[in-house]
């Protein structure tokens, strides 16, 4: 008897050549991923504080130049009679205007509060002072190299005024308390 031989085809070529394996793909710790976005937290609300207190800071402004009066001239009762629009009843009131502002107080006028010794305190203890008496607009300067800007009061101590202590300054003078985070 003879033994049936049974050809198969060849098996078809290998399309990809063979490559070695892959080192699996690193990944970051769970740990690293939350302070990566903690820390981008944090920046983007550091950024946002400063935005808006930039923004408020020119809104201030405009709030308190529309509080005043555009401008504040000697009016004297002469410079009325000559004009030829004081002879007519229409007149009247715009005359009453002039009267009206004059009563506001000027801003040479503002009140007068004494300033404090603030050096070495605590930047923070300092503002609190100084809103207590008054003071409207306190800002804060860094004299460190490294930190340009005061974000966290608390952690700086005052090294200059901009007022000495013991001066009479209005009420609505703005104070920068330059600070230092260092020792």
């Amino acid at each position: 008897m003879q033994a049936l031989r049974m050809s198969y085809p060849p098996p078809p070529p290998n399309p990809t050549p063979h490559l070695p394996p892959q080192p699996p793909k690193r990944r970051l710790p769970t740990a690293a991923i939350i302070g990566i976005v903690i820390a981008g937290l944090v920046a983007f609300c550091c950024a946002s504080a400063i935005v808006g207190a930039i923004i408020q800071g020119s809104n201030d402004s405009r709030a308190e130049s529309a509080r005043q009066p555009a401008a504040v001239l000697p009016s004297s009762s002469a410079s009325v009679v000559h004009s030829p629009a004081a002879t007519t009843p229409a007149a009247a009131p715009a005359s009453a205007a002039p009267a009206s502002s004059a009563a506001r107080p000027s801003p040479s006028a503002a009140a007068q509060l004494k300033m404090p010794n603030l050096v070495g305190e605590n930047a923070q203890v300092a503002y609190e002072t100084l809103t207590d008496l008054g003071f409207t607009k306190v800002t804060f300067g860094s004299q460190d190299d490294d930190d340009k800007v005061v974000l966290f009061p608390p952690n700086w101590t005052v090294t200059k005024q901009s007022a000495k202590a013991g001066v009479l300054v209005r009420a609505d003078k703005t104070i920068v308390l330059t600070c230092t985070k260092e020792g």
